[in-house]
């Protein structure tokens, strides 16, 4: 766990770092025109005569743009990088100007320049608004060599929307890279060179492409801050507002009232795409806050309460009609206030879908600023070499990062396959995440992150791990583990694991749920998995163990499992807690757990139970014991605080030796300090074959209270009682 922790961690920091040293200033910009991605199939050839292929899409006639290499100055044999990217841009934007929706790159290697210095916008291919990118299939779009810490080599920037890339092969020159440079403030970690970057762009479709060798990210999806501005004292006043954003006096709130800074009258808002806001670098208040949108008129429109700085969860969107804003803090006082408030262009609707995305250094993919991200059907395999080393890594640093679907993708070979740092809203569905992850980490979910769900995956010798707010459904487990560490609304159900351990750590009451569990052995592993309870209490419902498989760890003595079947299970060490309606089959239960654990209603065939700890409460209630044969006592006390054995029912077919049923105490203990302080046999029927003893105090000991022996039916069983217990109303039959 404490690895997990310093690589979230640091890998954080690097990124807000990062978001920070690339922070811009304010565009104005104009958003590009509407316009349709398609891919068609096309006729493939270097150097055509016209360049344009006339074809058709369900009936609509379209324009596709060939590349025209000779045109534009453009190299397909990996050389002449400069001019290579240089013609690129210039046919692309070209295309665009001329209404063709398709560019297609013929086969060939296109070396793209190293530029002149780190995330030089001369040493990338600059995609354009409403196109589709079209890579041949033996097209190898490739990055030269260069010692830079940053680099993209495919750039989609926030004024751009409406993109398709697809088919062909992005590659990086992480073989071939100098790392030894070092920049002022990026540290010499060269992590930030990456095949296709996305800058808070709209409507983004990556599909069929082979993304690898990079020293950073084979896709990071980004964002850029466009604007922003500071609130500070002088723009506050003493007060809140109320649910129907009527100014109010309110102990505790203040609200700002400078129209000039709370206004929606910059150009920068006239672009759709940056209608929002988000506060964050807070000084002078606490806790979250509230904004409030209103008209010209100061009628009001609505309002986002609670709301989170610095958040990754969300962001205000202005409504069309908003003119402008009020915002409410906590504070007592307007002096030394000082909040920054943002507007960003975070990705927007971006799918990645039947990629090989391999072998990148940092991350497959790093799914940063973003709202709306589908990560479908890729193959996502080899991320190692400078940390997290994810196969897809959701970090946005301060930018939202909300709504991701990541679904039937195959993670193989990544050091870690996947990490949720920050952001909220992911489900991630019907993936696999194979083996040969490095020390077995596959998949972990920060505190920080809000609302994932993970249902119908395959943990293939690949851990997961959680520390709250997760829907865990319909997954299954192969030689793998599933740790929740605590938190809240936490749901684990339907799990389907072999050879496998869920590690359950209840921070909260009623954080985590967990029912319909079934773990099973191969047989093939020489060590015994299962159910591993600490913490506050929790419930469990269903939960069937086969073979090497156990219910242990420190239990709580209020726990509550609730129909547990344990067929042919091993030796454990009981978790404690309240056992209801279960089934036992060939169990052998030691409760050595002090606390307290309960068997009320439950069958047990063939199962025994021994007790040991002075501290251990156990009763057994309301159940039956079905034993063939048995070669020791049913219940053997050694040590306990107090044992109650109460209204069960008890069937013995044989004995291997003389041996009792229930029995208090060690043997030849007769004379020693007793080590079970308290016991009580009542209302029990005791039916054994062969002549037995049924109930047995006699190795007690001296020094404890005088055992309850009463009401209890026998048999052809017998009772062998110290003089001091209580023997009342017990009947003894012999026929």
């Amino acid at each position: 766990m404490k690895r997990w922790k310093i690589i979230i961690l640091t890998g954080a920091i690097i990124f807000v770092l990062f978001s920070l040293f690339n922070l811009q200033r304010i565009q104005n910009v104009e958003g590009g025109r509407d316009g349709v991605s398609i891919s068609l199939p096309l006729h493939k050839g270097n150097d055509s005569d016209s360049g344009i292929i006339q074809t058709s899409s369900k009936g609509d006639n379209q324009n596709v743009y060939e590349l025209d290499l000779r045109k534009w100055g453009i190299f397909n044999d990996g050389t002449h990088p400069i001019e290579t990217t240089k013609g690129l841009n210039a046919a692309l934007e070209w295309t665009q100007q001329e209404g063709y929706t398709t560019f297609y790159v013929p086969a060939g290697t296109y070396l793209i320049s190293k530029g002149e210095g780190v995330d030089d916008p001369d040493s990338r291919i600059n995609i354009v608004s409403n196109i589709t990118f079209l890579l041949d299939d033996k097209a190898i779009i490739q990055k030269e060599s260069n010692g830079f810490e940053i680099y993209s080599t495919l750039y989609i920037d926030s004024e751009i929307e409406n993109v398709t890339i697809k088919g062909g092969t992005i590659r990086g020159d992480r073989e071939t890279h100098d790392y030894s440079q070092k920049g002022e403030y990026t540290g010499g970690t060269h992590e930030w060179g990456n095949g296709i970057d996305t800058k808070g762009a709209q409507n983004v479709i990556i599909d069929g492409v082979k993304i690898e060798k990079f020293t950073g990210d084979g896709i990071e999806i980004g964002g850029s801050t466009i604007y922003g501005d500071y609130i500070t004292g002088e723009d506050i006043e003493i007060g809140g507002i109320n649910e129907n954003g009527k100014l109010i006096h309110e102990k505790g709130k203040v609200r700002t009232k400078n129209y000039d800074v709370t206004n929606f009258n910059h150009p920068v808002y006239e672009n759709p795409h940056y209608r929002n806001i988000m506060m964050w670098i807070p000084e002078g208040v606490e806790g979250n806050y509230d904004i409030f949108f209103y008209r010209k008129d100061q009628s009001f429109i609505r309002a986002d309460s609670n709301l989170r700085f610095n958040s990754t969860w969300g962001y205000s969107e202005i409504p069309d009609d908003a003119d402008y804003f009020k915002a409410v803090f906590n504070s007592n006082s307007t002096e030394n206030i000082e909040v920054n408030k943002m507007t960003v262009a975070i990705t927007k609707n971006i799918t990645i879908q039947n990629c090989d995305i391999g072998y990148n250094r940092r991350q497959g993919i790093t799914v940063g600023a973003s709202d709306g991200v589908n990560i479908l059907n890729n193959r996502i395999h080899h991320t190692n070499g400078i940390a997290p080393e994810s196969g897809i890594d959701i970090e946005p640093g301060f930018y939202p990062a909300i709504n991701t679907n990541i679904k039937g993708n195959q993670f193989l070979n990544n050091t870690i396959h996947m990490v949720f740092a920050y952001g909220g809203k992911a489900v991630v569905e019907d993936n696999y995440f194979g083996p040969n992850v490095q020390d077995g980490i596959g998949f972990a979910i920060n505190p920080a992150y809000y609302g994932a769900i993970i249902k119908n995956n395959q943990f293939d010798h690949s851990d997961f791990s959680t520390w709250g707010n997760t829907h865990f459904s319909n997954n299954k487990l192969v030689a793998s583990s599933a740790t929740f560490e605590g938190g809240d609304e936490v749901t684990i159900e339907s799990i389907d694991a072999l050879d496998s351990n869920l590690d359950l750590n209840q921070t909260v009451i009623d954080g985590i749920k967990v029912k319909d569990i079934t773990l099973n052995s191969s047989g093939k592993r020489d060590i015994t998995s299962g159910i591993y309870v600490y913490g506050e209490p929790i419930q469990m419902n269903n939960i069937k163990l086969n073979g090497s498989n156990e219910i242990s760890g420190d239990g709580n003595s209020y726990n509550i499992y609730e129909n547990i079947t344990f067929n042919q299970t091993p030796e454990m060490n009981l978790a404690s807690g309240i056992y209801k309606s279960c089934l036992v089959k060939s169990g052998h239960f030691s409760l050595n757990n002090p606390g307290k654990i309960e068997m009320n209603n439950c069958k047990f065939v063939n199962t025994t139970f021994y007790t040991y700890n002075t501290e251990t409460v156990a009763i057994f209630q309301h159940s039956s014991f079905e034993n063939d044969i048995i070669d020791g006592p049913i219940i053997l006390a050694l040590e306990a605080k107090t044992v109650n054995v109460l209204n069960n029912t008890f069937k013995v077919d044989t004995a291997v030796e003389p041996t009792p049923i229930i029995q208090i105490g060690r043997d030849a203990s007769e004379h020693v300090p007793t080590k079970v302080f308290n016991t009580t046999i009542k209302g029990n029927t005791i039916n054994s074959k062969y002549s037995l003893i049924g109930i047995d105090t006699m190795n007690g000991g001296i020094g404890s209270s005088p055992y309850i022996i009463e009401d209890n039916t026998l048999l052809k069983a017998k009772l062998n009682l110290r003089k001091n217990d209580v023997n009342r109303n017990n009947q003894l039959k012999n026929n």
